[in-house]
């Protein structure tokens, strides 16, 4: 699968959750970390800070294999470099949704908001749809 493929599914999120709303994913194969697609530079560069650090929503959520949501980031304490990296380009708030694809793979989309905690259960519930969809196409590509 292509980063050509994988930001056109990053961008299709981002044009279903509305204005001011951007997606990036970030596939882990094995203990390594690559940025595979996104929907705005800005997204990109959030995605990069948490990839170097090694620590970030996204990471938190392959990890543990659950959604992670950041509601405000003037209040959030956990993951500084991503959280500044996240702050510095006008996020407000962000969340993460994991996708098992195999033993050694794992995906997680990253929503970043202009808007302070626009994550409903149903914008959840729809991305999470297209997270696993995302998976699937990996699952049957590699």
């Amino acid at each position: 699968m292509t980063h050509h493929a994988l930001d056109g599914y990053a961008k299709a999120a981002a044009r279903q959750l509305g204005p001011g709303t951007h997606c990036s994913i970030t596939l882990r194969y094995r203990d390594r970390l690559t940025y595979v697609g996104s929907s705005d530079p800005r997204a990109e560069r959030c995605d990069a800070a948490e990839v170097v650090a090694g620590e970030g929503p996204c990471i938190t959520a392959m990890d543990e294999l659950r959604g992670v949501l950041v509601p405000d980031m003037q209040v959030e304490t956990r993951w500084p470099q991503w959280r500044e990296a996240a702050r510095s380009v006008g996020f407000r708030s962000a969340a993460a949704l994991p996708a098992y694809v195999d033993d050694d793979t794992t995906l997680a989309l990253n929503m970043y908001s202009d808007a302070l905690d626009p994550w409903d259960r149903e914008r959840l519930i729809g991305m999470d749809s297209i997270i696993q969809e995302i998976a699937e196409a990996v699952r049957t590509r590699l």
